[in-house]
């Protein structure tokens, strides 16, 4: 089994085991959620330095139920497959290590050529990495599946197999015992506050809409940077099959709320349901 170290420690978040769980404590203290939805069975989260989007995602974990996970994160080197699947593997943090469901990966691969087993998208890729803190802090143990989505041009074909991964994974939550989705993208890069935030409350319309297709007008048409526009588009996918039908924002704010920051990513914790 190969033991995934945490190369995202002391840079996105914590590094020592008792500060880690200090500042995820923080996080959940100050976390004030009044959605009664903790069953919802997906879940989109930011996956910035937690001291940029660390409290915008404990949001989204506060009232999570204890279950098994899939997550679906962006491959920022855009290397490898599309949609790359790490097996036989232990993923370690500072506070605990989360473990790969290797059945469960291997239904998800059988049900669909487009999802491949390939590890090097994973080595060393954070969007997966800076999720587990949150769950291993609340739950103690994690058994989960981890799948980077590597962004294709945001057309017709990309949107198609996107639709055609999230409705495998959905197929295969309901067929198995207790799932849930975690989905981890940030919103708007690279703009400013002000352009960050308009430009958010466009593609949140679509995401909360369950609307792809017109979430991906909204990339092309404004040439945005969301870097996690795949993984946004296969959760919504998957959401949809398991029959949500609109999503609930549970908090919504910037980088450039953090003093210094001269360029604005946006960051969203969301619900569907």
């Amino acid at each position: 089994m190969f033991l995934r170290p945490p190369i995202s420690a002391g840079t996105f978040y914590e590094i020592d085991s008792n500060m880690l769980r200090k500042q995820l404590d923080f996080y959940f203290r100050n976390a004030v959620v009044k959605s009664k939805k903790t069953d919802a069975l997906v879940r989109l989260v930011p996956h910035s330095e937690y001291s940029l989007s660390g409290q915008i995602a404990a949001h989204a974990y506060v009232n999570m139920t204890k279950s098994n996970f899939i997550i679906i994160g962006s491959n920022h080197s855009a290397f490898g497959s599309d949609f790359a699947l790490m097996k036989n593997s232990l993923w370690k943090t500072p506070i605990g290590e989360a473990v790969v469901d290797n059945s469960f990966a291997d239904k998800l691969m059988k049900e669909t050529p487009l999802i491949e087993f390939d590890a090097i998208p994973h080595e060393d890729e954070f969007s997966i990495e800076v999720q587990l803190p949150f769950l291993l802090h609340k739950f103690g143990s994690v058994n989960m599946v981890p799948i980077v989505v590597n962004n294709q041009i945001p057309d017709d074909a990309f949107l198609e197999s996107c639709r055609t991964v999230g409705k495998s994974v959905a197929k295969w939550m309901k067929k198995g015992k207790d799932w849930k989705l975690i989905g981890s993208s940030d919103l708007s890069r690279r703009m400013e506050e002000e352009d960050t935030i308009k430009t958010d409350k466009l593609l949140l319309k679509h995401i909360s809409k369950l609307d792809v297709k017109g979430f991906f007008n909204i990339i092309n048409k404004l040439n945005v940077k969301v870097c996690g526009y795949g993984a946004i588009a296969t959760t919504l996918f998957a959401a949809k099959e398991l029959g949500a039908k609109k999503a609930e924002i549970l908090k919504y704010g910037t980088s450039g709320e953090i003093p210094g920051n001269m360029t604005v990513t946006g960051y969203a914790s969301l619900i569907f349901y």
